[in-house]
Formats: C-alpha cells, structure tokens, sequence
C-alpha cells in the first residue's frame, strides 16, 4: 500500500513537471516565431496601412468657388493731425538768423517754455543806433523849442521898439507945419511913415514866428516819432528771436533743406523756414506710404492691423480714412514717388505712440469674390512655364491637367480656366518635370 502511494505521488509530479515544459517550449515557439516581426507591429501594421489609405484619400482637395482673401503690407510713421509749426520769424531788421538754442528733440514742453532761440547780436548793435538817434531827436526838439522861444522873444521886444518908435513919431509928426520948417516938417512925416512900417514888419515876423512855430516842432517831433518806431520795431525783431511754446506739446525739428538733415543749433535759417513743430498727441494718425500697384486694393474704411516697430509684440486697430489721388515723393530727399493713406487709431496711447514712430499695416483685401480658387501647393509649373494641376482623387490615377490663372494671394490661386466647381485634385508639391 505504502509503494503504491508513493508511484501515486511520482506519477503526479511527473504529470505536472511535463505539463510546466510544455507551457515553456510553446511560449519559447510563439517568442521565436515573432523575431524579426514583433507582435505590437504585426497588429499595428494594419492600423498603419488603413491610416495611409486614409491620408491618400484626404490628399484629394474638392475645388470650389470662394473668395481670395490677401494682405497688404504698407510701411508709414504716426504723424499728429493737429499741430502748431513754428517758422523762423520775418524781421525786418535781417535776412537770416543763426538758431542758438533748441531743447533736445523729443522733450515735452509745456504752454510758455522756451523752445527756441536765434542770434539777436547783430540786432542788439542796431538797436544801440537806434537809442542813439532817439536821444538826438528828443535833444533837437528841445532846442528847437528853445530857440523857437528865443526868437519869439526877440521879435517881441522888437515890435515893441517899433511901438515906442511909432510913438514918438507921431508925436514929431503932430507938429503944426506952420511952427517948423518945411524940411523938418517933411522929415517928421517920413520918421513916422518909417516907424509905422517897422512895426508892421515886426508884427509880420511875429506872426510868421507863431504860425511856423507848429511846423517846425511837428518836424522834428517826427523825427522823434520815427526813431522810436525804428526801436519798436527792433525791440519787437529782438522779442520775436525768442519763441515761447503756444501750447503743450513735444518738440519735433525742422528739416535743413541745404544740408539734407535735421535743424540743429549753429545753423542759419531763413525767414519761413519750419524750424520747430509741436504735435497735438491727441490727435496721432498714421500716414502710409502706398505704391501705384497696391493703391486699387484700398479704399476708405478699411480696417487694418498696425504694429509699432519700436513696441514688438503690441497690435492695434485702425481704419482707412483717406487716400490720395496724386503721388507725391515720400521725403524731400527721395526720388520715389508714392500715395499717402491716412490710417486712424482706434485708440491712441499717448505715452507709447510718439510721432515719426514707424508703423507697419496690414490690411486684408479680397483679391477676387467668389471664384475658383485652390491652395498654392496645388499648382505646378512645367518645365515649359505652363500651369497645371493634378486631377484626380488618387495619385497612380491622376492626370495632368493644365490651368489658366489669374490673381494669387500668399495663400490662394485664382484659377480661370480648367477647372470647375467639384473637380478633385491633389497636390504637386516636389513634382518637378511635369508637362501637360
């Protein structure tokens, strides 16, 4: 009994022994028979195969109708719609003035800080020859007066003289002729004829004293009158070589036509020159500068993107207000002729915008509506310059289709003719050779 438990229990291990063997050759077979073909790809390879029959299907693109939408890159700077320009003053006393101070271009200023200075030396020497002439003409007209007086007096006390004198003469002449001689009787008459007319002569030259007494003053009065205009208006010349801002603002230099710059101090203006400009930041605008090629895709009230250079990163929107019909040259200093678009912020940021900032615009435009349009990557060009497309839904079937086109974007391609609304094609991109 004991000898058959025992064959019982070897029996049974041996049965479990073999069993656990064969679990190891068939996992040892199934781990063999995947080397060089491991399961996981084995069983993705048909995922795979399915994923890019899929892809070849959606290479195809259905054409369609629809609009061509681009962008219009325009180049500008923010200009201020309303500003004061400061000129260099016309005086009368010079031709041209020397500029010897200006604030650093830039630098806020408020209503009645100095802004600029011009050369006044050479007015300041006249004016000294001015004050000279006036003291003159105030020191003639005192002795004008007073020899005016003088000689009145003189003439007083000779027509009183000439008074006495007819006196005495008349009482000469009173005489009875029977009591003098005839000579002496004759004499007296003549003495008082004489005295009568030497006192009408005094009354004459008093009266012609008096009478040209205002004249002569009134001369030499305007003497005096004209000096002090003189040192008026030097004053006023003096007064106008130093400008006061006329409102707050930024200081913005003048162009310096002769030396192709901006003004600077030591140079000589002349009358008229815009030497200073202080811009209303409230009212900041940007002027475009636009090409002949890209002016009849623009139109007012477009909206636009604007981008400062100097503020990366930072957009803001804008409409077109205007646009110029007559091509003007971008600077002074330019050759290129150009229109000018002006461009409104919707906001204007006072302490980032400043003027003369450059600003880049881009304006969305249709190209063309609702026409036959496909992606750029969907044309070819052949090897002889002609368009094609090709069409089809799968690659080994496709046919070479050649197409007429018309306006590109950065994205889409008109196409006129050969192909119509529903025709699928597929991409061309790295064919090279191609021919229709």
């Amino acid at each position: 009994m004991k000898t058959t438990g025992n064959s019982k229990v070897f029996w049974i291990v041996s049965t479990l022994a073999g069993a656990a063997a064969a679990l190891a050759v068939c996992a040892w077979g199934n781990q063999a028979g995947t080397v060089g073909k491991p399961a996981a790809q084995a069983q993705v390879a048909p995922a795979g195969q399915a994923q890019q029959k899929k892809q070849q299907k959606e290479e195809a693109l259905v054409v369609s109708a629809t609009d061509i939408p681009d962008t219009i890159l325009v180049t500008g700077e923010l200009q201020a719609a309303r500003s004061r320009e400061i000129r260099v003053p016309r005086i009368r006393s010079g031709f041209a003035s020397a500029v010897t101070y200006l604030p650093l271009e830039g630098t806020k200023v408020k209503q009645g800080d100095r802004i600029l200075e011009f050369d006044a030396s050479a007015l300041l020497t006249q004016k000294s020859e001015y004050e000279r002439q006036l003291d003159e003409a105030r020191l003639k007209i005192k002795k004008t007066e007073t020899d005016l007086n003088s000689q009145r007096m003189d003439l007083l006390i000779a027509l009183d003289q000439a008074e006495t004198a007819v006196k005495v003469a008349k009482l000469y002449a009173a005489i009875p002729k029977e009591l003098l001689p005839g000579n002496t009787y004759q004499k007296y008459q003549l003495d008082l004829e004489k005295a009568l007319l030497s006192r009408d002569k005094a009354k004459e030259q008093l009266a012609n004293l008096d009478g040209s007494r205002e004249a002569q003053m009134n001369l030499v009065e305007l003497e005096k009158a004209q000096a002090e205009l003189n040192l008026r208006r030097m004053d006023a010349d003096i007064a106008s070589l130093q400008i006061n801002a006329p409102q707050d603002g930024i200081v913005i230099y003048g162009d310096n036509w002769a030396n192709n710059r901006k003004i600077q101090v030591g140079d000589t203006l002349f009358p008229g020159m815009p030497a200073v400009t202080l811009p209303d930041l409230s009212s900041l605008q940007v002027v475009g500068f636009v090409y002949d090629t890209e002016l009849r895709s623009l139109s007012p009230g477009m909206r636009c993107d604007l981008y400062l250079d100097a503020v990366p990163g930072k957009s803001w929107q804008g409409t077109v207000q205007s646009l110029t019909s007559v091509a003007s040259k971008k600077s002074f200093a330019s050759t290129h002729k150009v229109f000018r678009a002006i461009v409104q912020p919707d906001n204007v940021d006072v302490e980032v915008m400043k003027p003369g900032m450059t600003v880049r615009m881009e304006v969305p435009v249709s190209v063309s509506s609702r026409s036959i349009a496909i992606p750029r990557e969907y044309l070819g060009l052949d090897a002889a310059g002609r368009y094609f497309v090709l069409k089809g839904s799968e690659r080994k079937k496709a046919s070479v289709q050649p197409v007429t086109v018309g306006a590109f974007s950065d994205r889409l391609v008109q196409v006129v003719s050969g192909l119509k609304e529903g025709d699928r094609i597929l991409k061309v991109q790295g064919m090279t050779g191609a021919t229709s």
